[in-house]
């Protein structure tokens, strides 16, 4: 054999060593559960099929996210709580965001222990998820409640997708939700995904027609899926082809993000969503109030995108930019959320809207009514 040959079948036939001893180390690492990090580091170029299949299949991992966030199972929750609730004189601040919200209006109750707070939402949220769940979840609400919708900025490029696990490749949380379009006039139209449910989603691996649907809506509609992410699951077998996985994947994901947010269409939709929201809580009697966080991905500025909605609309807003400066890695935790200092001042700021607005006067509702 020549050497010009021998030499690079050499080579190669050490790199195939190579990544089957280190993923033979890797199987006795996560067996006896040790080299945690180092184990999660090739973890994260799994497949996004092979991650959710995984979850699947091992419901006590840690970080295992195959199960949170599904909107039905919210929306029967909340139903239900609702149901139980005392109807009286006290509005109820109905939220729909992801953490940055609970956080704020959890301080916001220990500075004023009166508030009643009902709060639904997903981490990370995108706009589309936080305004499905303020849709379907409507008769949930009363005249007099406070409605809420966080938009969190690192999340408006998540209006383009259908799920999590497009979005999120190193922790595609399966959980689904709603595009929306602009349509002609001022309207928005809504692709509701094929799977909508935890059960929809477990009986995909019994039913390869429908699993084979959903990959397609996914491939066609959702503007976040890289097939980077879904093509070829069985080289997860191999730790070098996930590390290459990993880095061709995100990049795509990431120059989708940009794409969306470069959308005119897409940017149409979120002033059409807060407009929306404002107009069906006014109708049902309620205040209508939006919390925009500036998170440090410093895109998009949600101001620029949203002030002649909210100004021409009159609708009451939660700036976050206005409170404290997004530039100033000081004001964040490790995990990005705010510290819970900057959550304290925020939540003074949103209680501070509710006296502007009156939100808390049991009587309002009574009075609104009779105004109209």
């Amino acid at each position: 054999m020549s050497p010009l040959i021998r030499m690079p079948l050499m080579v190669l036939a050490a790199l195939v060593a190579l990544d089957l001893a280190a993923a033979g180390a890797l199987s006795v690492f996560e067996e006896k559960g040790i080299g945690g990090s180092l184990v999660n580091y090739f973890e994260y170029g799994r497949s996004t099929p092979g991650k959710i299949a995984k979850w699947q299949a091992e419901p006590d991992l840690p970080g295992n996210l195959y199960k949170v966030a599904w909107r039905p199972g919210a929306l029967k929750y909340s139903a239900e709580s609702f149901a139980k609730e005392v109807e009286g004189p006290k509005p109820v601040i109905r939220a729909y965001g992801m953490s940055f919200t609970d956080r704020i209006l959890s301080h916001a109750e220990t500075e004023r222990p009166s508030l009643a707070v009902d709060s639904m939402g997903g981490p990370g949220a995108s706009p589309n998820y936080v305004f499905a769940q303020f849709l379907d979840d409507r008769e949930n609400r009363r005249p007099g409640d406070v409605a809420i919708i966080g938009i969190l900025a690192s999340s408006v490029s998540g209006m383009g997708a259908m799920s999590n696990q497009t979005r999120v490749f190193e922790q595609p949380a399966p959980f689904t939700f709603p595009i929306f379009r602009p349509t002609g006039g001022h309207g928005l139209e809504r692709l509701d995904p094929i799977i909508e449910s935890l059960e929809a989603q477990n009986a995909l691996a019994q039913d390869p027609d429908r699993a084979r649907a959903w990959h397609a809506q996914l491939a066609e509609e959702d503007k976040l899926y890289s097939p980077f992410a879904y093509a070829l699951p069985w080289l997860d077998r191999s730790p070098f082809m996930r590390l290459v996985r990993r880095s061709l994947a995100t990049s795509d994901i990431s120059r989708r993000e940009v794409s969306v947010l470069g959308d005119p269409d897409m940017l149409e939709a979120l002033r059409r969503i807060v407009a929306s929201f404002a107009k069906i809580a006014r109708e049902d009697g309620q205040i209508p109030i939006v919390i925009l966080l500036q998170n440090r991905s410093g895109a998009p500025d949600l101001m620029a995108v949203l002030e002649n909605i909210l100004e021409e609309g009159d609708i009451p807003y939660l700036l976050t930019s206005d409170i404290v400066d997004p530039s100033n890695p000081s004001i964040f935790e490790g995990d990005g959320h705010f510290k819970p200092e900057v959550d304290a001042r925020l939540a003074t700021a949103f209680l501070d809207i509710l006296d502007r607005e009156n939100a808390l006067d049991p009587l309002r509702a009574d009075q609104d009514a009779a105004a109209r």
